[in-house]
């Protein structure tokens, strides 16, 4: 499976909506095949028949669905190449959510036994809200130690504002955790209030999963036919 759901199916973790994604937790077991019938040279044979294995393995695990959850249904989805872009209008702002695959965080690993289980990586992503007056931008990830339950909530890392005409790289941007705990509370409300709540995180969480295998399956098939 991708990096994302194989690390998870192996470790048993439980997803929530996210885990249907996986078969029961079971990562379906390797079989030889015929390598591809392409012209390569014999020194790549064995590359070639790991690539196939791979695809094989992979295509099994998971069925990959390309149409949108239906509790993300109210934006307009947009995905160039590794990146998913998720846009929608709320009373006059304008609402963007950026999920980049190649922007993954290592997720903390268990404290008693940290080399016991490979890396596993969850999505980070961004989320902005624009008006004429500027826009507020919030740095989010699923960065959570294993033993949280809800690995399919989010929680927001930094925030910034940016003024009209200024460059996101030079706002201030200030650590989340850090703010007063009412404030905190209060932007969670905010954005619960657009859509971006506990249903929003665990539909884009399925969302970026299922697209991280999809993307790692062409992936496979794209260095299979280059060598």
């Amino acid at each position: 499976m991708n990096t994302l759901l194989r690390s998870f199916c192996r470790a048993g973790t439980t997803l929530g909506a996210a885990g249907k994604l996986c078969r029961h937790g079971v990562v379906p077991s390797r079989v030889p095949v015929l390598t591809h019938l392409v012209k390569h040279s014999s020194n790549d044979s064995a590359l070639m028949s790991a690539l196939n294995n791979e695809i094989l393995h992979e295509e099994g695990a998971v069925s990959y669905d390309s149409s949108q959850n239906s509790l993300l249904s109210d934006f307009t989805r947009t995905d160039r190449g590794a990146t998913i872009v998720l846009q929608k209008q709320f009373q006059g702002e304008n609402i963007s959510v950026e999920l980049d695959l190649n922007n993954n965080t290592e997720l903390a690993p268990a404290e008693d036994d940290p080399e016991e289980n490979p890396p596993q990586y969850l999505p980070s992503f961004k989320i902005e809200i624009s008006k004429p007056q500027g826009k507020l931008v919030f740095n989010c990830n699923y960065h959570m130690t294993t033993e949280e339950q809800n690995l399919d909530q989010f929680v927001i890392s930094e925030v910034a504002f940016v003024a009209p005409g200024q460059d996101d790289n030079m706002a201030f941007t200030t650590d989340f955790g850090n703010l007063d705990y009412v404030l905190i509370e209060e932007f969670e409300n905010y954005l619960t209030r657009r859509g971006l709540g506990a249903e929003f995180s665990s539909a884009l969480f399925e969302t970026s999963a299922a697209f991280e295998h999809h993307n790692y399956v062409n992936f496979l098939k794209s260095v299979r036919d280059f060598v």
